[in-house]
C-alpha cells in the first residue's frame, strides 16, 4: 500500500526553499579481480538529529514525506556528479529507490529525466536499487515498472538481497542487472558453513542469469578472503572504503592486500586445472613510440597478425588490433590483463564476461610485477579448456 501524499510544504529537515537540506556521500564498489571500480552506491545524510539514514527515512515515511525526501536526495547528489570530471561522471551510480517511490505517478512523468538533463546526466548513468527490506505487494506492477525503468537505461539492482520475507519473488520479477547481497550473509561469514553454501548458490544462479553479484557490508579480510573463494568477485564496505564526500578510490593499502588475497587464492578450482601461463605466448611487439603509420603498415605486410603490443620497456603501454575496416584502421583497446598463476577455468569466466564487442579479444598476460608475458587468445583458451574437459571425462 502506498503513503499518503503530503501537500504541505516539505519540513526544513527536508528542503530550504529550493535548496535540499540533505548532503550525498559516495561509497566505492569494486571489481575484486582486477582492482577497479565500477561504480559507486550514492547514500544520503540529514541534517542534525536527523543525519543517520534510517531516521532520516523513517521520519520522512512517518510524515508523508517519503517523495519529498527522494527528490532531495537525488538533487543533491546529481548537483556533487555534476561537478564531477567527466570520467568520473560517466561511472554508474547506485540509488536506493524504495517501492513507494517507484510506484509513485510523479516518478515515470518525465519530472526524473528531466532532473537528470538538468545537470548533463541520463538514465545510464544510474542504476536504481529496489530494496528488498520492503515489500513490492503487486507484482505485476514491479515487472512493469522495471521494464520500463529499463527502457528508459536505467540499470536495476536489487538490494539488501536476503534481508527481507519477498526475495526470490522480487527477484524473479525485477530481473535485476545487480544483485547486492545484504550485510546479514556476509557478516562473519568465515565462520558460518550455512552460509557459505547459500552465498556459492546464489553465485552461480547469477553467473547463470548474467547478474553481477556485489557483496555489501564487507568489513573483514577473513570475511573478504571467504567471499572470494565462493566466486564473489565485486565488494562494497568499510574495508574498501568509506562512504566520502566525493567519488574516492580504494586505498592503496587495500589495493596491495587484495592483490595478495588474489594471489593467495591462486584461483584454482580443481588440482588438474592449468594456469594461464602454460599457454601464453609471446606475439608481435613493437616498443613505443610508434605511430599509427607504422602499426598500419605492419598490419599490412603480416596478413597472419591479428593484434599488436605495445610496449615501454617490460610493461604494456597499449594493445592494438586489426580490426581492419575502409574508414577505421587499427583500433587501440583497453585489454583484460591477468597474472600467469590465474587458472585456465577462472579466465574463461572472466573473459565472457567482457561486453560483446570485446568477447574475443586476446587476454594479455603478465607476471607478478606487472612485466609483459604475451597474449592468450579465446581460440586457445577454448581449445586448451575442452582439451582438459576431454581429458577428466572418463571413456
Amino acid at each position: 500500500m502506498s503513503l499518503p501524499l503530503s501537500s504541505a510544504p516539505a519540513p526544513a529537515w527536508l528542503w530550504k526553499g529550493d535548496e535540499p537540506s540533505v548532503t550525498s556521500v559516495f561509497q566505492p564498489i569494486v571489481d575484486l579481480l582486477r582492482g577497479e571500480v565500477i561504480g559507486h552506491e550514492v547514500l544520503s545524510r540529514g541534517p542534525g538529529e536527523f543525519r543517520e539514514p534510517h531516521v532520516l527515512f523513517t521520519q520522512a515515511r512517518l510524515e508523508g514525506y517519503t517523495w519529498e525526501l527522494e527528490r532531495a536526495c537525488w538533487t543533491s547528489a546529481l548537483r556533487c556528479i555534476s561537478t564531477l570530471p567527466e570520467a568520473q561522471r560517466s561511472a554508474p551510480f547506485f540509488f536506493n529507490v524504495s517501492p513507494d517511490v517507484l510506484s509513485d505517478p510523479r516518478f515515470g512523468d518525465g519530472s526524473t529525466e528531466e532532473l537528470l538533463a538538468r545537470y548533463g546526466l541520463n538514465p545510464k548513468n544510474l542504476v536504481l536499487e529496489i530494496t528488498e527490506k520492503a515489500a513490492f505487494e503487486d507484482n505485476a506492477l514491479l515487472q512493469r515498472l522495471t521494464r520500463q525503468c529499463s527502457a528508459l537505461g536505467f540499470g536495476i539492482a536489487l538490494d539488501d538481497f536476503g534481508a527481507g520475507h519477498s526475495g526470490l519473488v522480487t527477484l524473479v520479477n525485477s530481473a535485476p542487472q545487480f544483485i547486492k547481497l545484504d550485510q546479514a550473509l556476509v557478516r562473519d561469514i568465515h565462520r558460518h558453513s550455512y552460509q557459505q553454501h547459500l552465498v556459492k548458490s546464489l553465485v552461480s544462479f547469477a553467473a547463470s542469469v548474467n547478474a553481477t553479484l556485489i557483496a555489501e557490508g564487507v568489513e573483514t579480510w577473513n570475511e573478504l578472503a571467504v567471499l572470494l573463494r565462493l566466486g564473489i568477485r565485486h565488494a562494497q564496505g568499510y574495508l574498501v572504503a568509506r562512504p566520502a564526500p566525493a567519488p574516492v578510490l580504494p586505498s592503496v593499502e587495500f589495493e596491495a592486500r587484495r592483490h595478495e588475497a588474489m594471489r593467495a587464492l591462486d584461483f584454482r578450482e580443481d588440482e588438474d586445472d592449468e594456469t594461464v601461463g602454460s599457454i601464453v605466448i609471446r606475439r608481435n611487439c613493437v616498443e613505443r613510440p610508434v605511430t599509427p603509420e607504422e602499426l598500419e603498415r605492419l598490419f599490412q605486410q603480416k596478413a597472419d597478425v591479428d593484434h599488436v603490443a605495445v610496449l615501454h620497456g617490460e610493461r604494456l603501454e597499449a594493445l592494438v588490433l586489426r580490426r581492419a575496416t575502409a574508414t577505421k584502421g587499427a583500433a587501440l583497446v583497453a585489454p583484460l590483463i591477468v597474472e600467469d598463476r590465474m587458472a585456465l577455468t577462472t579466465l574463461a569466466r572472466l573473459a565472457m564476461e567482457r561486453a560483446p564487442e570485446a568477447l574475443y579479444d586476446p587476454v594479455v598476460v603478465t607476471d607478478a610485477q606487472k612485466r609483459f608475458l604475451g597474449t592468450v587468445t579465446m581460440q586457445q583458451l577454448i581449445r586448451r579448456i575442452t582439451e582438459l574437459l576431454e581429458r577428466r571425462t572418463p571413456a
